[in-house]
């Protein structure tokens, strides 16, 4: 089973190069960027626990007081990033509490509320377009705060954007952060003419996915225009992305997937509260 998983590997994932730049580079890219804090889905499975506290989930605090908010806004504060606009919809009242105008943080925040309820991140760009929160000549980074990026080796940011420089002198508009070897939560196992020859616990899969950040280019705008309703609930991941693969405008930049936690559940949460009070991690300011 695993010669065929590395025979898979080598068939679907081959990471392409990145450019060095230095401090100098990311700073001029930060200056002419917005990060998106994508905070306006229910969380559905985390209900039990927000509705309870009357927050949006990237609102609840976690041990010494922070927030997953607050913990994706120092990581792209200490790379240079200053502006930020939080995408609102469910419980945006307890997100605007918690970061008003963003000088707590050392930054500048402001909100984009998604017309009648969430419209999903694709109407939420392009509503925020819409009302010039994101200046269409920025760049933009859209973060879903509860993929939380964790003791990354190095500058997540600073290597995401160098990423992305490389992909745009090739031709791209956007890039998509990807890990690959998650491990499944299931035993896997290898079948032949109905027989069962190998088990495996827990298979860490070859295939890539996608950790729920990506980097846009201006020139990708005028798809959000074409592409959006901001009256339908509708995500670029599904839309907007298979529009760039078929024309080969979107590249990707991998991270260790140790370092991605995808806080979407009871159980994930305790993994974040786990690793935060055992490992080193950003600190809000």
């Amino acid at each position: 089973m695993e010669r065929a998983f590395v025979e898979l590997r080598n068939a679907i994932c081959q990471p392409g190069e990145i450019a060095e730049i230095d401090r100098e580079d990311i700073e001029a890219f930060a200056a002419n960027s917005v990060v998106a804090l994508a905070v306006g889905g229910h969380g559905s499975r985390l209900r039990a626990m927000t509705d309870a506290l009357g927050v949006n989930k990237n609102a609840v605090r976690l041990p010494g007081g922070g927030t997953m908010l607050d913990l994706t806004i120092q990581m792209y504060y200490a790379a240079g990033f200053r502006d930020f606009v939080a995408l609102v919809a469910h419980q945006a009242e307890s997100v605007i509490e918690l970061l008003g105008d963003g000088s707590d943080h050392g930054v500048r925040v402001t909100y984009s509320h998604d017309p009648g309820g969430p419209v999903g991140r694709g109407g939420a760009i392009r509503n925020a377009l819409e009302n010039g929160t994101v200046p269409r000549t920025s760049n933009l980074i859209v973060q879903n705060p509860d993929d939380v990026v964790l003791n990354y080796p190095g500058s997540f940011p600073h290597d995401l954007v160098a990423a992305h420089i490389t992909g745009v002198a090739r031709g791209m508009v956007a890039t998509a952060v990807m890990a690959e070897g998650l491990r499944a939560t299931y035993t896997g196992m290898c079948v032949r003419d109905g027989i069962v020859e190998e088990v495996m616990a827990y298979p860490a899969l070859p295939v890539p996915a996608h950790v729920g950040v990506t980097v846009f280019a201006p020139a990708v705008y005028p798809r959000f225009d074409d592409l959006f309703d901001i009256t339908k609930r509708s995500d670029f991941e599904s839309v907007l992305f298979p529009v760039l693969v078929r024309e080969r405008r979107l590249y990707s930049f991998f991270i260790p997937a140790r370092c991605w936690i995808q806080v979407n559940d009871p159980k994930a949460w305790d993994t974040l509260i786990a690793a935060l009070t055992t490992q080193s991690a950003p600190h809000p300011r």
